[in-house]
């Protein structure tokens, strides 16, 4: 038995599951009516010219769905690896699906118009295929959220009567913000980008998303252990987990596509990053095969959960997050 109000994961995502046994599709339908790749490449941590070395790797590898971020500080770079390769023929720009965020400073509703023309800039593009609200802060303290979010996500929503955008979302929402945000909402949220990985399920999020009709990416998904290195944090790395490595083996794959499997089975698109062509080459691999059931309850069933981007940057004492249960909704792993 579950609780009320909380939901199963293996009953929401039934249906996903089954697909794996069939012919799956590389693709998901957003309430939008647009169609995002399942699979794609996160650029978070790329700069300057390795930054777009490394977009132009991950296109010519097959990755059509790219994620950016003002917060990233890499658009500039991002935009000119992508133009390279559109003015080379390698890709049309009908074919890719890129996204960017709101940067946190630029919550005000006169203030996210400039700040999506700024992206689109510097991305050189004409339109974004989605945009989400990076956190759900706004970088003002005090005990309530300021602007509120029904503010920001209204502005948000002009963007896509203007043509700005084809989608909007939210990026590290709990399901009681998106609650507070779809009290007002005129266009509901297509995704909700959250982190999601075997040492953080993030079952609760996915399945009252999933009822929702909002899809979910999972950034992360391979616990990201350069970032957690430049972040001075440790913890457990995915990619050196004994149990991963053995499933991996017994599977003929290797350890990241067999991460990325677990989270295209768990019911998440996966944005991995790499600046290393052959790994943006080898994430490919995820695809055309699946987990065995038992070796997906396995790696479902780790007792080790952390969430290991716990938003301490946007936790105030003055508020509105003054700790990880404010700002996430729920207990501490």
């Amino acid at each position: 038995m579950h609780a009320p109000g909380q939901y199963r994961l293996s009953d929401v995502l039934s249906t996903q599951l089954q697909r794996c046994g069939m012919a799956e599709s590389r693709h998901e339908r957003l309430s939008s009516g647009y169609t995002m790749p399942l699979l794609g490449w996160g650029s978070s941590g790329a700069k300057d010219r390795d930054a777009v070395q490394a977009v132009k790797a991950a296109i010519k590898a097959g990755f059509r769905h790219i994620d950016d971020a003002e917060m990233y500080g890499n658009e500039e770079a991002i935009g000119q690896g992508i133009q390279e390769l559109i003015g080379a023929g390698n890709v049309k720009r009908k074919d890719l699906f890129i996204v960017s965020k709101l940067g946190n400073n630029h919550h005000a509703p006169d203030a996210v118009l400039p700040a999506v023309q700024a992206s689109l800039s510097k991305l050189q593009l004409e339109y974004l295929d989605l945009y989400l609200i990076h956190w759900p802060n706004s970088e003002e303290a005090g005990p309530e959220v300021v602007p509120p979010f029904n503010e920001t996500w209204a502005a948000m929503e002009s963007l896509v009567d203007r043509g700005l955008v084809r989608s909007i979302g939210v990026s590290n929402f709990s399901p009681e913000k998106i609650q507070t945000l779809l009290k007002t909402a005129r266009i509901r949220p297509a995704v909700n980008q959250v982190e999601v990985h075997c040492h953080f399920r993030n079952e609760r999020v996915i399945a009252w998303c999933k009822k929702e009709g909002i899809h979910v990416t999972a950034y992360a998904p391979l616990s990201s252990p350069q970032t957690m290195t430049s972040m001075k944090k440790t913890v457990p790395n995915l990619l050196q987990d004994v149990e991963v490595a053995r499933i991996a083996k017994k599977n003929g794959k290797t350890v990241a596509q067999t991460l990325l499997r677990w989270g295209l089975q768990h019911g998440t698109s996966v944005i991995p990053k790499s600046s290393n062509p052959k790994h943006s080459q080898d994430n490919q691999g995820a695809w055309g095969w699946k987990l065995p059931k038992e070796d997906y309850d396995a790696l479902s069933s780790k007792k080790f959960q952390l969430k290991y981007f716990d938003g301490g940057f946007v936790m105030d004492t003055e508020g509105p997050y003054t700790n990880y249960e404010d700002l996430w909704n729920e207990p501490q792993p």
